[in-house]
């Protein structure tokens, strides 16, 4: 009778922890899940062109050779996709530092679509700045911390609070190169 009482707690045990991480996946996998991705890109010729940051070897040269295509006008570009199930609502977009200097455009922002914005499941935005607000900033960290490295990520903020950030980021060297980490 024991035996029998042992198997049957046992069981029920697991049956519990196999129902108690279920409804934790659920809730994991129910809400929405945003990835950030920075890019570079420029605007010319009604269109925007972009590159992953990770594919950036010299800044200088990429902006060149989009410049020879037409694409004149250089720009940060922040792509949002949203890969949960609910949408989320995104109160607004820019890039920071780690010692949390931050800008976050506001007149300037290059979109067809204003800030704040729903973001359905499965969907993507796109937003851009000038690329001159990344040199500014980056000029302005230098001045403030000049031994230190200021690599650039960009994030977006949602309702709630949470900041979403880039898990690339971009360090300018303010000579003419840079890279992606």
């Amino acid at each position: 009778m024991a035996v029998t009482s042992l198997v049957i707690s046992i069981i029920a045990l697991c049956v519990a922890v196999g129902n108690l991480t279920w409804q934790l996946a659920l809730y994991l996998l129910n809400g929405p899940r945003i990835r950030v991705r920075m890019e570079v890109g420029a605007f010319g010729q009604g269109g925007l062109i972009t590159m992953p940051v990770e594919n950036v070897k010299n800044l200088t040269e990429t902006f060149a050779s989009f410049e020879q295509q037409g694409f004149s006008e250089p720009a940060l570009v922040v792509r949002v996709v949203n890969h949960g199930r609910l949408g989320v609502e995104l109160l607004d977009f820019g890039i920071d530092i780690p010692k949390g200097v931050s800008y976050k455009p506001v007149n300037d922002a290059i979109s067809e679509t204003p800030m704040p914005y729903v973001l359905e499941p499965h969907r993507e935005g796109v937003w851009a700045m000038p690329f001159h607000y990344v040199v500014s900033l980056t000029e302005a960290s230098q001045a403030t911390w000049p031994n230190e490295r200021h690599p650039i990520r960009a994030f977006v903020r949602r309702a709630g609070g949470k900041t979403v950030r880039a898990k690339k980021t971009l360090t300018l060297a303010l000579g003419s190169t840079s890279s992606a980490e």
